[in-house]
């Protein structure tokens, strides 16, 4: 990539129970990044402190989520300085960890093995075959496998580690034996890269790292994403202003500096695809109306969301579309199709 000036885009988030994705307070991650000038993000948030008649020196989402500022929340979403200029990432949580699951056993298999299966389909029609299928073939043991599948990745110690892995283990032997399941091809992918997890938790208790890696965190991946997007579109390095959070470590920043500089370390398919972070300041929101304004935008992304979960239209749904983003996280029927996924996964960007 040509050195060129970086685009300074300016994140928030909302929904975000960190490795907690299963039993948070929300079904819905949402991360928003924008591109506005300074001075345009600042007449945006006093027009619409003016419109709710706030007195609040930071005016936060939950103001402009209330049922009477529904006209100023469309106000926002349509205005003219935020086309071209807002993203919002969404991520459907029980999904994130169905293809978090699929990506760290059947995913790592097929590496291994040197198939690519990012650049045929396969990997994003399988964590949609599970997300679709599974509940309908194993009802609530497929919950239950998926909350033990979190605490083996949240576990504290090698020792705790291993003990939700033989309970992983044993609820897939349980699953496996349903011999006419719709979802048992798949699951039985799932099983066949199990020998994976051990090195994933190694590096998510922190062994033979600077510090834990945390890839049930969706802020990572949301991060990743928003670089990614607006890197492509401008074509210049990016400069992340994020709304202070714990996660945002430096040695996780420097990480994902790596990741996004070197895409083709994770599947050959994605070879030319490199993205330049250049920093990631953190800053608090009070001091930055961009970052206010993703704010405003990530809460509208997560309440959107969490009525698409429940199979409810949002007032504000149709108002978002235009700005949510293709990498979003977010399980699609149509893509149970190898080719419909193959088709999404070179359309995301």
């Amino acid at each position: 990539m040509i050195a060129t000036t970086p685009l300074v885009v300016a994140c928030d988030e909302s929904g975000n129970d960190g490795e907690n994705m299963l039993s948070g307070q929300s079904t819905v991650f949402a991360h928003a990044s924008v591109t506005l000038p300074s001075d345009d993000a600042a007449e945006l948030m006093d027009e619409i402190r003016a419109r709710t008649r706030s007195q609040t020196t930071e005016l936060k989402s939950k103001t402009i989520l209330q049922p009477r500022h529904q006209a100023t929340a469309k106000w926002l979403l349509s205005h003219p300085s935020i086309e071209g200029s807002a993203s919002v990432h969404l991520t459907h949580k029980k999904y994130f960890v169905v293809s978090k699951l699929f990506d760290s056993t059947a995913e790592e298999l097929a590496h291994e093995l040197g198939y690519d299966i990012y650049e045929t389909g396969v990997a994003l029609a399988g964590a949609n075959l599970l997300f679709f299928l599974a509940p309908q073939s194993y009802g609530t043991a497929w919950d239950r496998l998926l909350m033990t599948f979190q605490h083996f990745m949240r576990a504290k110690s090698a020792v705790q580690a291993q003990e939700h892995l033989a309970r992983l283990i044993g609820s897939m032997m349980e699953l496996l034996s349903v011999e006419d399941a719709l979802a048992r091809d798949v699951l039985g992918t799932v099983f066949a890269g199990f020998s994976h997890l051990g090195s994933l938790s190694k590096l998510q208790l922190g062994e033979g790292v600077e510090e834990r890696l945390r890839t049930m965190d969706p802020l990572i991946s949301a991060v990743g994403a928003a670089v990614h997007f607006w890197a492509s579109i401008s074509g210049r390095p990016v400069e992340l202003v994020h709304d202070a959070a714990r996660e945002l470590t430096p040695v996780k920043i420097e990480w994902a500096k790596r990741s996004l500089a070197r895409p083709g370390d994770i599947a050959p398919s994605r070879q030319g695809l490199a993205s330049e972070l250049t920093d990631v300041r953190l800053v608090d929101s009070k001091d930055d109306p961009c970052v206010q304004v993703a704010d405003l935008l990530a809460g509208i992304g997560r309440i959107v969301g969490e009525s698409m979960v429940n199979e409810q239209q949002h007032p504000l749904g149709l108002n978002l579309v235009p700005m949510v983003s293709g990498a979003s996280l977010w399980p699609i029927r149509e893509n149970m199709n190898v080719e419909n996924a193959r088709e999404a996964m070179l359309s995301q960007f």
